[in-house]
């Protein structure tokens, strides 16, 4: 079972409506996302059941995180890959 890291997402948005995550903050130091990968929505196919974004993102030391997001505009959960 993985268990989400303590840690806060920084986003930007480019473009109305479209955040993309910038940054991860874990134990209170900021780390740049340098690559996104495998970015795709994750659910069921039925009418009112929630879809969740989620991706795999390297940050600056290296280390790669996976986000998830419940959408629309739920908080994010960050898992250690």
């Amino acid at each position: 079972m993985d268990l989400p890291l303590i840690a806060r997402v920084e986003c930007r948005s480019d473009t109305k409506g479209e955040e993309r995550p910038v940054a991860v903050w874990i134990a209170g130091e900021r780390f740049r996302v340098t690559h996104l990968a495998r970015q795709h929505l994750r659910g069921p196919m039925k009418a009112g059941a929630p879809a969740f974004y989620v991706a795999t993102a390297t940050l600056r030391d290296g280390r790669q995180v996976k986000l998830e997001r419940k959408l629309p505009g739920g908080p994010w959960r960050v898992f250690a890959s």
